[in-house]
């Protein structure tokens, strides 16, 4: 059997690279690798990494060592449907830096592949899916993270059925100035949507007397309050997710201005199918009863009233009007040193933590008729890529931080907590974090907080222990959080 779910471990290499080498082969034949002398030329660091990882966590413990060793085959068997969830919010870094400090990197997800593929025996369904962000060119991503030669490798030399989905159904075509120009409909999930209703199961009922302020960035308003009212919260997700009896969990390790951090639990906002139907801040400043900014700004009220005006905006003379008339209050704000605080991107928003974990809950409990049951429906298996990491303004303009990790747990708060540790922040601090420690009928967590325990190469490690460790790696918040998420330093 496999340690207990607050056991996260750490695997480090300081130096290591992402290898370049397509499809990603390990560079030494282990004894359980399934394709004989198909190897790298030149060190797959990562590779070895990930194996490391699953041995740390002590699964198929009696074959380890051996040919025989079957890791992922203490959690799903032949003839089942694995989904592996990676980070492909992007297809390029928007400030031209390195976009492997964005998403997943190709690499990590091959090495788990293989393993799935050994517990498989090659019977069943892998599916390698996201939903990014509504403008990105999900084949460019996938190119570009090596995912499409690691998907055609597998098809000449398996019979096993392994597919790369894009779960968007609606996707927006974006202009060079950033403004959504139309939004399209798109294939989706081969396996098609399940709509959720979680009512006040949902942790955004506490504040749905506010559902007219739900906002998510760049869908039209009227289009998240088809979704969200005083009495029903809905989700619409892709099936493969309900369809899977595993789900591994890919996440890149980066800062996130919304939620503090996006590791394992932040993750799963790439299962739903339509954006429109989440929600990451509530429209204005704390001052006027919002959580999008602190403060009070009519300047900021009126970008982001023209933003919404805007985006998908099909007439083109109004259109242009609205874009100049954007382009000279963003002066102004800019002239009059106004904080760029916006979008939900700091350390009030009460909205967005609320949205993911209803997210994660509907991951681990959701059926494939929309009902969340009882009990758990599917593992969850997180493995954070952490070899090249996000800080500073993440998710989506991060700075690269080659923390040269692999982070791994059979329960994604016990991995957050870990993660937000090693990165220098107090998880206390984190709603997100908090939120899924409390008390629920569905629990995310059956273990209280201080009892996560991290396996590194110098032993076991409490929190405090990581906390006080050289590797501890101090990153640097976002903006929206600096002051607000770090140690308190007379702790």
């Amino acid at each position: 059997m496999s340690l207990p779910e607050y056991f996260v471990v750490l695997e480090r290499k300081q130096d290591s690279s992402y290898p370049s080498e397509l499809p990603f082969h390990p560079s030494e034949s282990y004894p359980e690798y399934p394709f004989g002398q198909l190897l790298a030329s030149a060190p797959n660091p990562v590779y070895e990494m990930v194996r490391q990882a699953l041995l740390g966590l002590e699964l198929d413990l009696p074959n380890m060592g051996t040919a025989a060793w079957n890791p992922i085959g203490e959690l799903v068997k032949p003839g089942a449907t694995v989904l592996i969830k990676p980070n492909m919010v992007l297809d390029r870094h928007p400030h031209g830096g390195d976009l492997f400090c964005l998403i997943t990197h190709g690499s990590v997800v091959r090495a788990i592949l293989d393993y799935v593929f050994v517990a498989l025996k090659g019977k069943g369904r892998v599916v390698i899916g996201d939903a990014p962000i509504q403008s990105t060119d999900f084949q460019q991503a996938a190119q570009q993270t090596g995912l499409q030669a690691v998907i055609e490798f597998y098809r000449k030399q398996t019979r096993m059925d392994v597919q790369l989905v894009d779960f968007r159904s609606v996707i927006g075509r974006r202009e060079p100035d950033g403004h959504i120009k139309e939004w399209v409909a798109a294939p989706g999930d081969p396996a098609g949507c399940v709509e959720f209703d979680l009512r006040e199961v949902s942790m955004l009922n506490v504040i749905a007397h506010e559902f007219e302020r739900f906002r998510v960035s760049n869908y039209p308003p009227a289009e998240t309050r088809k979704y969200h009212t005083l009495h029903s919260h809905r989700y619409v997700m892709a099936k493969t997710l309900l369809d899977a009896d595993l789900v591994i969990s890919v996440p890149k390790m980066k800062t996130h201005c919304k939620v503090g951090v996006t590791l394992g639990l932040k993750n799963f906002v790439g299962t739903v199918a339509r954006k429109q139907c989440l929600a990451h801040h509530r429209k204005g400043g704390s001052l006027e009863g919002g959580d999008e900014y602190p403060g009070k700004s009519a300047l900021k009220d009126f970008s982001e009233t023209l933003e919404r005006t805007i985006d998908g905006n099909i007439h083109p003379r109004l259109r242009k009007a609205l874009k100049l008339l954007y382009r000279v209050n963003e002066r102004l704000i800019k002239k009059l040193k106004i904080d760029p605080i916006r979008d939900g991107g700091w350390y009030g928003n009460d909205t967005a933590w609320r949205m993911t974990l209803d997210l994660v809950r509907i991951a681990r409990y959701g059926t494939a008729d929309g009902q969340l049951d009882s009990k758990p429906k599917r593992e969850l298996l997180t493995i954070i890529d952490g070899v090249v990491a996000g800080e500073n303004n993440g998710p989506l303009e991060a700075t690269a931080r080659k923390a040269g990790v692999i982070l791994a747990g059979l329960n994604p708060v016990a991995t957050d907590i870990a993660g937000a540790t090693l990165m220098g922040f107090d998880y206390e601090k984190i709603p997100l974090i908090r939120g899924a420690l409390n008390p629920s009928d569905r629990p995310l967590a059956g273990f209280p907080p201080r009892r996560v325990r991290i396996l590194a190469s110098e032993g076991e490690l409490t929190l405090d222990g990581l906390a006080r460790s050289k590797r501890q790696r101090g990153f640097v918040p976002p903006p929206g959080w600096s002051g607000h998420i770090q140690f308190d330093s007379t702790a």
